[in-house]
């Protein structure tokens, strides 16, 4: 009797051993089906809130009635917003997101101003209405591009699990698959923005390729990875691998991603330069809690670490907060000029004060010890070309980049007009006017110059 006690314990424990299995089974699969609902469900809700944005500017482009407007740009606003976190809940590399969520931003800001403006009882000028014309085109762009996405997923019948589990890129890497394909497609869409200042003065400057890092010998991967660690800071990291290397030519870097003790379960992004061994870009996810930092302690912060990694001479642009991190932009000064090619942006936890996030891209590419002659043009000379309805409150002398890939010395004249604020850079040997921005700040940041 007793030979057969364990061939009936083990027959026993194998059947709770196949039920428990199983029941793992059924809710792996439960899971699974509930988070592919709620992925077809944002991205369903994207498509359908980028083409109410579509519609409602295209309204706006015809209505002459003020009470229409301010409805419209409401509904534009809180369209715009809910589309920016539809796509936030896909999983898809944040770089491949980066422009379509920076556009649908950009959108829900300028809507939110003009809304404000036209609640004061006050009318939109016919630049106002040019602008709100390129978006709209934008919009259509981006939900012509999504509406096709769309029928190629419903025609193939992918999934975004079955994407997920058949990718082998990390969520912040570059990959193949349809999804991030087709959003890279569609933020490498020509898109043309209002001149606003929205991200920073000349945050968007075109690649010089004229930096003195050019010049440098390349360095071998573990010099990148060691660069890498310096940055991140050896103490904070708990694991580092390889990952995307990027070659395009102009800056080609070694990828790493580490893991650091404060957040083990998501990764920083990083990349470091091929020629020079300098860090590009940092890109990490952080789930700030309750805010420890002022805004003015983090950029204290800010500017300690960039001085700590070898950028001197740094002065604060622009700063905005979202969700708990402060991004602040840094341009370099030079003989009291504002070198706004070389431009740093860091990106500060207001919890912990940790970096989280550094692009260094236009400072590489830009930065070398530059010449300046005296300019043709005296300071009080170059200020009686601004037009005199401005209030001027602050002037300096800048460089600015053209499109041309060039740089420009200019005097930067800082006023207000009508409640508005804006910045006039008027050429510091031609006296010609270089360049308008307008200020628009939002709830979230402010210049700090």
């Amino acid at each position: 009797m007793r030979r057969w006690i364990l061939p009936i314990i083990l027959a026993f424990a194998f059947l709770i051993t196949a039920g428990w299995g199983y029941s793992q089974y059924r809710l792996n699969q439960e899971y699974s089906t509930h988070m592919e609902n709620i992925y077809q469900k944002s991205f369903y809700e994207l498509v359908g809130n980028v083409g109410n944005v579509e519609n409602k500017l295209a309204k706006l482009m015809v209505s002459g009635d003020r009470s229409q407007h301010t409805v419209l740009l409401s509904e534009v606003c809180r369209q715009a917003n809910a589309a920016r976190d539809e796509l936030g809940q896909l999983p898809i590399s944040h770089v491949a997101l980066a422009g379509t969520s920076k556009f649908l931003n950009q959108l829900a800001d300028y809507s939110f101003y003009l809304y404000q403006k036209v609640s004061e009882g006050k009318t939109i000028n016919l630049e106002e209405i040019r602008n709100l014309k390129s978006l709209h085109d934008n919009a259509a762009k981006l939900h012509g591009e999504l509406s096709r996405l769309n029928e190629e997923i419903a025609a193939g019948q992918i999934g975004w699990n079955s994407m997920l589990a058949n990718r082998d890129a990390d969520f912040y890497e570059a990959s193949d698959d349809i999804y991030t394909t087709e959003f890279v497609n569609i933020q490498n869409t020509s898109m043309d923005y209002p001149t606003l200042i929205y991200d920073g003065p000349f945050s968007e400057t075109l690649d010089q390729a004229d930096g003195d890092i050019l010049k440098e010998p390349e360095v071998t991967e573990q010099q990148a990875r060691d660069a890498a660690l310096k940055m991140i800071g050896s103490d904070r990291a708990v694991k580092v691998e390889t990952s995307y290397n990027s070659e395009n030519g102009i800056l080609d870097t070694w990828g790493f991603q580490v893991w650091v003790r404060e957040d083990e379960e998501n990764p920083i992004y990083i990349s470091v330069s091929k020629k020079g061994g300098r860090v590009v870009h940092m890109l990490g996810q952080h789930q700030s809690e309750s805010p420890e930092l002022s805004v003015e302690e983090a950029v204290e912060k800010a500017e300690r670490f960039l001085e700590d990694n070898g950028y001197t001479n740094m002065t604060p642009t622009y700063q905005q907060t979202h969700q708990g991190v402060a991004t602040i932009n840094f341009a370099r000064v030079q003989d009291d000029i504002i070198i706004y090619p070389d431009l740093v942006k860091v990106k500060i936890a207001l919890d912990d004060g940790e970096i989280y996030g550094l692009e260094a891209r236009n400072y590489l590419l830009a930065h070398k010890q530059r010449k300046f002659d005296e300019p043709e043009l005296t300071m009080e000379e170059a200020k009686q070309l601004v037009n005199p309805a401005l209030n001027i409150t602050s002037s300096r002398l800048a460089v600015i980049p053209t499109k041309g890939k060039q740089e420009r010395l200019c005097y930067e004249f800082k006023g207000e007009l009508d409640r508005k604020r804006f910045i006039v850079y008027i050429d510091a040997n031609t006296g010609q006017e270089a360049d308008i921005l307008q200020i628009i700040d939002t709830e979230n940041g402010t210049l700090t110059m």
